[in-house]
């Protein structure tokens, strides 16, 4: 069984989160991935997003 979960519980993965409430994610699948990123992990990265936000 398919357990089924607001995708906003892992905003946390991105440097501007944005709200999708009516988008559900497996949670089992998930949270393997979770486990399997590094702490602290978000897309893009802050290095990324320095030179993505820089001005010319």
């Amino acid at each position: 069984m398919t357990l089924l979960v607001p995708s906003d519980l892992y905003n946390r993965w991105f440097s501007v989160p944005v709200s999708t409430p009516h988008i559900e994610v497996d949670y089992e699948t998930m949270n393997a991935l979770m486990q399997k990123l590094p702490q602290g992990y978000t897309i893009p990265d802050p290095v990324s997003m320095v030179i993505l936000n820089e001005k010319d």
